[in-house]
């Protein structure tokens, strides 16, 4: 058998082509993996909450004061995609004399169109700009045949659907795609569409792995089939080490690309919580003003206000995190105690702020967390602690778990 290099150049060929396949599907998990990121590091507010340049997820009732007919179908919609289809037959013979028949529906006109639209959470209405944006929103309407050979479809966002948006707020006040982060529409939830963008770089590993598997093992077999003399039984056994060993750079490569993405998160992830308690702790002073002139007897809490400081790193800001997000509750219910407070300007102002401000930490922090967490989990299980290892990975610290909830606004 090896006496013969007529298989050699196939081989290599097959090799090649696998190897380049679960590279090139290595590019785009790394793509997805970034589009995920960005997906997932935007927190879910209430348009109320909104700052400008916030990236946050929304959701809500759409509305238009100006809507647009949808073709045919004359349904009031910010977007559509409308299709209308004729029913082509045609007969075709085979080699043996034989007559086909064969029936195809082909697109005779087609249209999109897309407006900007009002999203209504129950606030004040967020105006979403569409220009460029990802739609996913589109819900189908159900065909209509005009004749048994002509048929009409198309795809909504019907006014009154309620659909969650991904986006930024600019300075206009409109919300869409700023720099890397898109105008994503669509009808799932926040966490499900996270979710589905996660689930796809999981196929596209392994999907990079298969093929690199495959490429190693099908030139075992090229090589085995095409070659002199007949393999014996015992020579397919080299299908699989031949497979193991194109298939293990594609996952060396994939598993430490991952590592790197991972801990680039895990930093960024704690620079965002660090930009939000940089953004309270700018609070601090003006709450102690204001608490000292209608509360200055609540002296354990300005004692924990003068301490709160945002932490020179992870591990300080972790420690100190828990105590600090007991502070801003108290702070956030004083009203309670002090109806006073309702009245003083400076504090509904403070409030409405520092209310934001910790909506914008639970996210961050539990983004971290589950960032954290993933860090963790990858660098201590086998066998990519073994590439852990070799980076000198080391854990990352946990914000405390505190589940609760923030006291409500205040009432207009």
């Amino acid at each position: 058998m090896l006496a013969s290099a007529d298989p050699l150049l196939p081989a290599f060929g097959i090799t090649l082509a696998g190897l380049l396949l679960g590279a090139l599907l290595l590019r785009l998990l790394t793509r997805q993996d970034h589009r995920t990121w960005v997906m997932a590091r935007a927190p879910f507010l209430p348009v109320r909450t909104l700052a400008v340049g916030d990236d946050a997820w929304v959701r809500g009732t759409v509305q238009s004061a100006q809507p647009v007919l949808c073709p045919w179908f004359e349904v009031e919609c910010v977007a559509y995609s409308y299709r209308r289809e004729r029913e082509h037959h045609w007969t075709t013979k085979d080699k043996d004399g034989k007559t086909k028949h064969h029936r195809e529906w082909r697109t005779e006109h087609s249209e999109a169109r897309a407006i900007d639209f009002e999203l209504d959470d129950g606030g004040e209405p967020l105006l979403v700009r569409m220009a460029g944006a990802d739609n996913e929103a589109l819900d189908a309407l159900p065909t209509d045949y005009e004749t048994s050979r002509l048929r009409h479809s198309a795809s909504v966002i019907e006014l009154g659907a309620v659909v969650s948006v991904l986006g930024v707020k600019h300075d206009d006040g409109g919300f869409g795609h700023q720099a890397e982060v898109p105008c994503l529409v669509t009808r799932q939830q926040r966490h499900e569409r996270v979710q589905s963008s996660a689930s796809s770089e999981t196929s596209l590993f392994f999907s990079a792995g298969f093929f690199a598997f495959a490429g190693g093992a099908g030139a075992a077999a090229w090589w085995l089939t095409h070659g002199d003399p007949a393999p014996l039984p015992v020579e397919w056994a080299w299908l699989l080490p031949c497979g193991l060993a194109t298939w293990l750079p594609i996952w060396w490569l994939g598993t430490n690309n991952r590592l790197v993405r991972l801990r680039q998160q895990v930093q960024a992830a704690f620079r965002q919580v660090d930009v939000d308690l940089a953004v309270r702790a700018g609070l601090v002073p003006n709450l102690l003003t204001v608490l000292r002139a209608h509360a200055a007897h609540e002296q354990g809490l300005l004692e924990r206000l003068a301490r709160l400081r945002r932490g020179d790193g992870a591990e300080a800001a972790v420690a100190a995190e828990r105590e600090s997000a007991a502070a801003m509750r108290t702070v956030l219910a004083l009203h309670e105690a002090y109806p006073e407070l309702r009245a003083d300007t400076l504090y509904r102002d403070l409030h409405e702020r520092l209310w934001a401000v910790e909506e914008k930490l639970a996210h961050t922090r539990q983004l971290y967390n589950d960032i954290a967490t993933e860090w963790n989990d990858r660098i201590s299980q086998f066998p990519a602690n073994l590439i852990a290892h070799l980076q000198r990975c080391r854990p990352a610290p946990w914000f405390a778990g505190d589940d609760a909830p923030l006291p409500p606004r205040l009432s207009d």
